[in-house]
Parts: structure tokens; C-alpha cells; sequence
């Protein structure tokens, strides 16, 4: 009887182990056990069972260099990099952001006794707070992002006025799947106080390269193509208007 029940038990293992193998082949990507790395200013997904990258984000630090976002053939463990945005989890669509980097990213959080992180109050917060607000005016843009209310001028201290920020991508040869999002930090414009103190409201607008060994995909001026069809691809964000 006792072997009976461990016999029941083991094929009730294999079975449930069974159905998760199904259930993550048919999808390619595991529901839980994904893991996220970094790659400069890139955050990545790689699939439990693809083994394969997903780009979810990218963190624009705010420079004239930072606008060229250079997506690379493999992770730094040779794992293909195939889809820019897509569908990390079951149903659930994981689409590809471009997001402000934080004015504190890079910097080392001070830690207090056992390496526990400071909080407001702990003896030395005050002076790694300080370090940390050092370390952040430093970014190009702090200080300077105005939130978008509309285009009514009153709503602001200053002048307004509206313009492109245009994206450059460059893609590497593996990607075959783009599912990206419209807007910068879940806003659809990302305002600017210049200079001389008035404000400009960039709309993200984006433009590709691509490379020569993908085949999914080809660019022709900054417009991305499907090699199958040779249609032209339109996303949610847009290209620009002018085409440059």
C-alpha cells in the first residue's frame, strides 16, 4: 500500500512538471524565473527557456549622445538579444520604454552597520543625503524638467513652445520582434527649461538603423521596413516629420 502511494505521488510530480513544460514551450518564455540584467543604459529580459534577450527599457540620460540608443547583438553571456519590447509573461505585453535615467543612477548608496541601506533619521544620513544631491546636479537635466499640463501658455511660468527629440536606434542582427511604447516616462511629451528660462515640450519620435545581417528587418532613411513584405513598420511612437 505505502509503495502504492509513493508511485501515485511521483506520477503526480511528473505530471504536474509535465503540463509547466507545455505551458512555457508554447509561449517560449517562462512565467516566473525570467532574469534582468543591465547592459549600459539598457534593461534586459532573458527567457527562463528562450535563453534569449528582450530590451524593456532604455534610460536616456538626458545628453545629445544619449539620443542614439545602440542595441547589441548578444549579452555579455552570448545570449541572443531577439525583440525590442514584447511579451515577456503570458498575456501580459512588456512593451519597449524610453524612460529619463534617475539623477541618482551610479550613485554607491551609503550603507550603515551590516550594510543595511541608510534611512532618513540614521546617524551619517544626512551626510550621505547631501553626497547623493552633490552627485545628482551634476545630470544635464536636473533641475530642469517641467511637467506637461497642456498647451494652454498660462499654465506656465515661462514661455512655451513645442518641438521633436528624435531617437536614433540601432539595431543589431538578431532582433526579429518591436512592440514599443509612445512617450517618455508615461508622458507624451518630456519638457525642458532652457537656458533662458523658457520651456520646450519634446514629443519622442524615433528612426532606425539596422544591420545588414538582420533578417527581419531593413532601414531605408531612418524608416524600418519588413524584409518579407517590404512594408513600411509604423509604432506607436512615430517617426519624424521631417525624416531626419
Amino acid at each position: 500500500m505505502h509503495g502504492l502511494l509513493i508511485k501515485s505521488r511521483c506520477r503526480y510530480v511528473v505530471m504536474i512538471c509535465v503540463c509547466m513544460l507545455l505551458i512555457t514551450g508554447c509561449t517560449d518564455r517562462s512565467v516566473t524565473g525570467n532574469t534582468n540584467i543591465r547592459m549600459d543604459d539598457l534593461r534586459i529580459t532573458i527567457g527562463q527557456i528562450s535563453h534569449e534577450g528582450l530590451v524593456e527599457e532604455y534610460l536616456w540620460d538626458g545628453t545629445d549622445e544619449g539620443l542614439t540608443i545602440n542595441i547589441p547583438d548578444v549579452t555579455d553571456h552570448d545570449e541572443k538579444i531577439t525583440e525590442l519590447g514584447g511579451f515577456a509573461n503570458i498575456g501580459v505585453p512588456d512593451f519597449f520604454m524610453i524612460t529619463l535615467k534617475p539623477f541618482d543612477d551610479g550613485f554607491e548608496e551609503w550603507t550603515g552597520p551590516y550594510g543595511k541601506p541608510l534611512m532618513e533619521g540614521d546617524r551619517g544620513w544626512e551626510e550621505a543625503e547631501a553626497a547623493r544631491r552633490e552627485y545628482m546636479e551634476k545630470a544635464p537635466l536636473y533641475g530642469k524638467i517641467v511637467k506637461y499640463e497642456g498647451e494652454d501658455e498660462t499654465l506656465y511660468d515661462a514661455p512655451v513652445s513645442f518641438d521633436e527629440l528624435i531617437f536614433t536606434v540601432n539595431l543589431g542582427r538578431y532582433i526579429n520582434s518591436i512592440q514599443m511604447y509612445d512617450g517618455i516616462d508615461d508622458s507624451e511629451y518630456i519638457g525642458i527649461r532652457q537656458d533662458d528660462d523658457s520651456i520646450v515640450f519634446y514629443e519622442p519620435k524615433i528612426r532606425f538603423n539596422c544591420s545588414d545581417q538582420n533578417e527581419t528587418f531593413y532601414a531605408k532613411d531612418g524608416i524600418l521596413y519588413s524584409v518579407e513584405t517590404d512594408e513600411k513598420l509604423e509604432f506607436a511612437i512615430g517617426y519624424p516629420e521631417n525624416g531626419e
